[in-house]
């Protein structure tokens, strides 16, 4: 199937022309998700903590409608069942199996995991509910509200021991050396969609590997989505700003991890051809 042609990345970092019928079409659309969209619960949280946010991606992998009144739920509803969101649900349940698979492989050897970007990360507690594994868990993230919160999930899942939380930036080189232990598998997925410079990525993942030397690296990459505009154009990001993604195939950041040493990529593209979900070993 052919995909449609959609802005690129740097056309969507530039405001529509003012009167032009496709700004005053999001703009519209903007108000509207402002107020009467607020009724629904996942487009509140998603204009009060940004819809690039952990607390909005749990809330999606949650998928709970709610909302105020009645029309507020049918709204969260419609929301919750955007193509964007079932690929978030999507990728949820790829991780898990690659992470499940990796530490099946390696025979009941105690692993240390470190995600650098964390949010809840309850993809990882879920994994550690419903399989038995001897591991140390880091969760890293810049927002130290949502690890008090992902430490509350943890608490009410009874997975408290052996999971430690740091706040930290995942592009801080001085950070990543202070990690202790050095870990045997990383986890950034929704990390570099966020983030807008192609060098920056490619100097983190040197970093990666020359600090932290891991077993393995797990990432994911958003390589194509028909809403990427709406997004952009409608949608706020954590620091109040439009919420644009930046879209890259996964060939191309395959290609950053291998140039800095990482091997073996193995590759699943979730139902909807949105995000590539990637496992490379160090």
């Amino acid at each position: 199937m052919q995909r449609s042609q959609i802005p690129s990345f740097e056309e969507l970092q530039y405001p529509l022309p003012r009167y032009s019928s496709k700004n005053l079409y999001y703009t519209f659309i903007s108000l509207l998700l402002r107020n009467i969209g607020t009724l629904s619960e996942g487009i509140k949280i998603g204009y009060r903590h940004g819809f690039d946010s952990g607390n909005i991606m749990n809330y999606i992998y949650e998928n709970n409608p709610q909302g105020s009144l009645y029309i507020g739920e049918v709204i969260d509803r419609a929301f919750l069942n955007q193509k964007t969101c079932r690929a978030f649900r999507a990728i949820k349940k790829i991780q898990k199996d690659f992470i499940i698979n990796y530490l099946k492989e390696r025979e009941g050897l105690k692993t240390s995991i470190v995600d650098l970007a964390s949010g809840e990360a309850d993809y990882i507690y879920d994994v550690l509910q419903e399989e038995s594994f001897e591991v140390s868990v880091l969760l890293r993230d810049i927002n130290e509200n949502t690890l008090l919160e992902s430490r509350k999930v943890a608490e009410g899942m009874g997975l408290t021991q052996n999971i430690r939380y740091e706040v930290g930036d995942a592009l801080d080189t001085e950070g990543l050396g202070n990690i202790s232990p050095k870990p045997d598998l990383v986890i950034e997925v929704g990390l570099y969609g966020i983030i807008h410079e192609d060098q920056k990525i490619q100097d983190h993942l040197k970093a990666v590997k020359e600090i932290l030397d891991p077993d393995a690296l797990l990432f994911n990459v958003q390589t194509y989505n028909e809403q990427i505009e709406l997004i952009a154009r409608a949608l706020v990001n954590q620091d109040g700003d439009p919420c644009v993604w930046h879209l890259r195939s996964a060939d191309q950041v395959v290609e950053w991890a291998e140039e800095a040493g990482f091997r073996d990529p193995q590759i699943t593209m979730d139902p909807y051809g949105i995000y590539a979900v990637v496992m490379m070993r160090g």
